[in-house]
């Protein structure tokens, strides 16, 4: 007599298999589905006159300092707003260097702090790093730590410039922080 495959205990076995399924995979499910926060901030950047914000420290010898110069290192203390405009709210510095590390010029090293000074995050700072791949409209880096209320931060920033006189040198880039949940 041949074996029917519907019969009772097939039935209870592939029920039992379905439940140990389910019960290996949802830990998983939800490992993968973390809430991310996203903080967007304004970094008002003046590259040139006596106010400048982000300045070239050093370079190749012979070489223009620019930022597409190879080896140009450049420091940043871009004031950070709340909005695009310039006298709004100011809620923190963003410091740090750039190295024009590409042969090409197309490609700046970004090593930064956002340094919060509002009332909400004060003392509180990001730490940002990556390429800036200067030609793109959007340029993307990594949130790879950060402390007092960003303690353990990870995550990726935007940068996108939304404003530049070329006369003055002056721009706005909006950066838009993604953070993953701490890991605490």
């Amino acid at each position: 007599m041949a074996l029917n495959p519907f019969s009772r205990p097939t039935k209870l076995m592939s029920f039992s298999s379905i439940l140990l399924l389910l019960a290996m995979l949802m830990p998983l499910a939800k490992a993968q589905s973390p809430r991310e926060t996203t903080i967007v901030l304004y970094l008002q950047d003046l590259a040139s006159g006596p106010d400048a914000t982000v300045v070239p420290i050093t370079g190749i010898q012979g070489k223009p300092q620019s930022f597409t110069s190879f080896g140009t290192i450049f420091a940043v203390d871009d004031i950070i707003t709340e909005t695009p405009d310039k006298v709004s709210a100011q809620i923190g510095r963003a410091q740090g260097i750039l190295v024009a590390s590409s042969l090409s010029g197309s490609n700046v090293h970004v090593s930064m702090s956002v340094a919060f000074t509002n009332v909400e995050y004060n003392g509180s700072s990001l730490e940002i790093q990556g390429i800036s791949r200067q030609f793109e409209r959007y340029k993307e880096v990594s949130v790879v730590s950060g402390t007092g209320s960003f303690r353990y931060a990870r995550g990726y920033a935007t940068l996108e410039t939304v404003f530049y006189d070329n006369k003055t040198s002056y721009s706005i880039i909006r950066c838009t922080v993604r953070l993953l949940p701490n890991s605490q």
